[in-house]
Protein backbone atom coordinates (compact mmCIF):
# COMPACT_ATOMS: atom_id res chain seq x y z
CA UNK A 1 0.00 0.00 0.00
CA UNK A 2 1.37 3.71 -0.99
CA UNK A 3 2.35 5.36 1.94
CA UNK A 4 4.04 8.78 0.63
CA UNK A 5 3.09 12.08 1.56
CA UNK A 6 -0.40 13.41 0.17
CA UNK A 7 -2.40 16.13 -0.56
CA UNK A 8 -2.74 17.71 3.13
CA UNK A 9 -6.38 17.26 4.90
CA UNK A 10 -7.60 19.98 6.11
CA UNK A 11 -8.59 20.50 9.65
CA UNK A 12 -10.52 23.49 10.13
CA UNK A 13 -13.11 22.13 11.45
CA UNK A 14 -12.31 22.54 15.56
CA UNK A 15 -12.82 18.95 16.85
CA UNK A 16 -11.55 15.67 14.93
CA UNK A 17 -15.07 13.94 14.41
CA UNK A 18 -16.10 17.30 12.34
CA UNK A 19 -12.54 17.32 10.83
CA UNK A 20 -13.48 13.43 9.91
CA UNK A 21 -16.95 14.51 8.47
CA UNK A 22 -15.23 17.27 6.56
CA UNK A 23 -13.27 14.37 4.33
CA UNK A 24 -16.04 14.67 1.54
CA UNK A 25 -17.28 18.33 0.80
CA UNK A 26 -19.88 19.60 -1.81
CA UNK A 27 -22.63 17.40 -0.58
CA UNK A 28 -24.74 15.56 -1.74
CA UNK A 29 -23.15 15.47 -5.18
CA UNK A 30 -20.20 14.47 -2.64
CA UNK A 31 -17.62 15.37 -5.98
CA UNK A 32 -14.48 16.88 -3.35
CA UNK A 33 -14.01 13.06 -2.24
CA UNK A 34 -10.77 12.76 -0.12
CA UNK A 35 -11.34 8.77 1.12
CA UNK A 36 -10.71 6.80 -1.87
CA UNK A 37 -9.13 4.18 0.06
CA UNK A 38 -7.92 2.56 2.66
CA UNK A 39 -4.53 3.88 2.51
CA UNK A 40 -6.38 7.40 2.49
CA UNK A 41 -7.95 7.09 5.73
CA UNK A 42 -4.47 6.07 6.91
CA UNK A 43 -2.85 9.14 5.53
CA UNK A 44 -5.52 11.04 7.54
CA UNK A 45 -4.92 9.53 11.04
CA UNK A 46 -1.58 10.10 10.34
CA UNK A 47 -1.84 13.86 9.81
CA UNK A 48 -4.56 14.18 12.12
CA UNK A 49 -2.06 12.43 14.82
CA UNK A 50 -3.89 9.28 15.45
CA UNK A 51 -1.34 7.28 14.34
CA UNK A 52 2.52 8.32 14.31
CA UNK A 53 4.89 6.85 11.60
CA UNK A 54 5.64 3.67 12.80
CA UNK A 55 1.97 2.83 12.75
CA UNK A 56 1.26 3.86 9.56
CA UNK A 57 3.42 1.76 8.34
CA UNK A 58 2.31 -1.25 10.08
CA UNK A 59 -0.86 -0.37 9.51
CA UNK A 60 -0.33 -0.20 5.73
CA UNK A 61 1.99 -3.19 5.27
CA UNK A 62 -0.92 -5.00 7.40
CA UNK A 63 -3.87 -3.70 4.33
CA UNK A 64 -1.41 -5.22 1.43
CA UNK A 65 -1.36 -8.45 3.12
CA UNK A 66 -5.17 -8.61 4.28
CA UNK A 67 -6.69 -6.32 1.31
CA UNK A 68 -10.13 -8.10 1.64
CA UNK A 69 -10.30 -7.19 5.17
CA UNK A 70 -8.82 -3.80 4.37
CA UNK A 71 -11.45 -2.83 2.38
CA UNK A 72 -13.95 -4.03 4.51
CA UNK A 73 -12.44 -1.30 7.03
CA UNK A 74 -12.57 1.52 4.11
CA UNK A 75 -15.93 1.06 3.84
CA UNK A 76 -16.82 0.60 7.49
CA UNK A 77 -14.95 4.38 8.11
CA UNK A 78 -16.86 5.95 5.15
CA UNK A 79 -20.30 4.71 6.76
CA UNK A 80 -19.38 6.24 10.09
CA UNK A 81 -18.31 9.31 8.59
CA UNK A 82 -21.92 9.51 7.16
CA UNK A 83 -23.65 9.18 10.55
CA UNK A 84 -21.48 11.31 11.95
CA UNK A 85 -22.15 14.30 9.17
CA UNK A 86 -25.73 12.75 9.99
CA UNK A 87 -25.20 14.07 13.29
CA UNK A 88 -23.46 17.08 13.61
CA UNK A 89 -25.39 18.51 10.26
CA UNK A 90 -29.21 17.91 11.93
CA UNK A 91 -27.54 19.84 14.89
CA UNK A 92 -26.19 22.78 13.06
CA UNK A 93 -29.77 23.28 11.99
CA UNK A 94 -31.31 22.32 15.28
CA UNK A 95 -32.80 19.20 14.60
CA UNK A 96 -31.93 15.64 16.51
CA UNK A 97 -29.91 13.27 15.76
CA UNK A 98 -31.63 10.30 14.31
CA UNK A 99 -31.78 6.83 16.23
CA UNK A 100 -29.70 5.24 13.87
CA UNK A 101 -27.09 7.68 13.43
CA UNK A 102 -26.73 7.61 17.55
CA UNK A 103 -26.58 4.10 17.42
CA UNK A 104 -23.95 3.87 15.63
CA UNK A 105 -21.56 5.86 17.29
CA UNK A 106 -22.14 4.05 20.27
CA UNK A 107 -21.71 0.82 18.61
CA UNK A 108 -18.72 1.89 17.83
CA UNK A 109 -17.66 4.08 20.41
CA UNK A 110 -18.28 0.98 23.08
CA UNK A 111 -14.97 -0.72 21.44
CA UNK A 112 -13.30 2.48 21.62
CA UNK A 113 -13.37 2.79 25.09
CA UNK A 114 -12.48 -0.78 25.98
CA UNK A 115 -9.15 0.52 24.27
CA UNK A 116 -8.95 3.53 26.53
CA UNK A 117 -6.12 3.71 29.02
CA UNK A 118 -4.37 5.91 31.33
CA UNK A 119 -1.02 6.44 31.29
CA UNK A 120 2.63 7.81 32.60
CA UNK A 121 3.09 11.15 30.85
CA UNK A 122 5.74 13.23 32.15
CA UNK A 123 4.89 14.54 35.41
CA UNK A 124 1.48 13.37 35.32
CA UNK A 125 -0.86 11.01 33.18
CA UNK A 126 -2.39 11.14 29.65
CA UNK A 127 -4.88 9.22 27.77
CA UNK A 128 -3.38 6.18 25.65
CA UNK A 129 -5.28 3.77 23.13
CA UNK A 130 -4.20 0.22 23.50
CA UNK A 131 -4.60 -2.16 20.19
CA UNK A 132 -3.48 -5.35 20.66
CA UNK A 133 -2.19 -6.69 17.04
CA UNK A 134 -3.22 -4.76 14.35
CA UNK A 135 -6.09 -3.41 14.69
CA UNK A 136 -7.77 -1.82 11.40
CA UNK A 137 -10.76 -0.08 13.44
CA UNK A 138 -8.33 1.72 15.76
CA UNK A 139 -8.16 5.00 13.54
CA UNK A 140 -12.05 5.41 14.27
CA UNK A 141 -11.57 5.12 17.89
CA UNK A 142 -10.40 8.38 18.80
CA UNK A 143 -13.11 9.78 16.40
CA UNK A 144 -15.58 8.43 17.93
CA UNK A 145 -14.58 9.34 21.58
CA UNK A 146 -14.43 13.01 20.00
CA UNK A 147 -17.96 12.57 18.48
CA UNK A 148 -18.94 11.60 22.45
CA UNK A 149 -17.19 14.58 24.14
CA UNK A 150 -18.48 17.20 21.55
CA UNK A 151 -22.01 15.92 21.97
CA UNK A 152 -21.83 16.11 25.67
CA UNK A 153 -20.28 19.58 26.23
CA UNK A 154 -21.93 22.85 25.76
CA UNK A 155 -20.04 23.47 22.63
CA UNK A 156 -22.84 21.60 20.70
CA UNK A 157 -24.78 24.76 20.14
CA UNK A 158 -21.72 26.24 18.24
CA UNK A 159 -21.65 23.86 16.22
CA UNK A 160 -22.15 25.09 12.33
CA UNK A 161 -22.26 24.46 8.39
CA UNK A 162 -20.67 25.97 6.13
CA UNK A 163 -22.85 28.85 4.66
CA UNK A 164 -20.94 28.41 1.08
CA UNK A 165 -23.96 26.94 -1.26
CA UNK A 166 -20.46 25.05 -2.74
CA UNK A 167 -19.01 23.58 0.46
CA UNK A 168 -20.85 21.61 3.49
CA UNK A 169 -18.31 21.55 5.87
CA UNK A 170 -19.05 21.50 9.67
CA UNK A 171 -17.12 23.45 11.99
CA UNK A 172 -17.17 24.91 15.81
CA UNK A 173 -17.74 28.61 16.11
CA UNK A 174 -15.40 30.03 18.22
CA UNK A 175 -15.32 33.32 17.37
CA UNK A 176 -16.19 35.92 19.69
CA UNK A 177 -19.37 36.97 18.50
CA UNK A 178 -20.24 33.18 17.45
CA UNK A 179 -21.34 34.35 13.76
CA UNK A 180 -18.70 32.87 12.06
CA UNK A 181 -19.93 31.69 8.30
CA UNK A 182 -17.47 29.99 6.70
CA UNK A 183 -15.40 26.68 7.48
CA UNK A 184 -12.52 28.35 6.31
CA UNK A 185 -11.95 32.08 5.77
CA UNK A 186 -9.12 31.13 3.27
CA UNK A 187 -10.90 29.25 1.17
CA UNK A 188 -14.80 29.68 1.17
CA UNK A 189 -15.01 33.06 2.93
CA UNK A 190 -12.28 34.44 0.08
CA UNK A 191 -14.30 32.21 -2.97
CA UNK A 192 -17.65 34.25 -1.10
CA UNK A 193 -15.20 37.46 -1.01
CA UNK A 194 -14.06 37.33 -5.26
CA UNK A 195 -17.72 36.74 -5.96
CA UNK A 196 -19.28 39.25 -4.10
CA UNK A 197 -16.40 41.71 -5.69
CA UNK A 198 -17.39 40.63 -9.07
CA UNK A 199 -20.66 40.70 -8.95
CA UNK A 200 -20.47 44.64 -7.72
CA UNK A 201 -18.18 45.65 -10.61
CA UNK A 202 -20.68 43.46 -13.23
CA UNK A 203 -23.28 45.35 -11.52
CA UNK A 204 -21.42 48.73 -11.52
CA UNK A 205 -22.80 51.25 -14.53
CA UNK A 206 -20.47 51.79 -17.13
CA UNK A 207 -19.15 55.09 -18.02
Amino acid sequence: METSPRKPFNFSGGALCLDFANTVGDRPICNEERLQSFADVLHWSSQARILDEGQLARLAREADRRQRLAGAAFRRAVGFRERLFGIFSRLATGERPTKDDLAELNRTLAVALRHLRVEPEGDGFGWSWSAPGTRFDQVLWPVARSAAELLTSVERELIRECASDRCSWLFVDRSRTHRRRWCDMKVCGNRAKVRRHYLRKKRAPRR
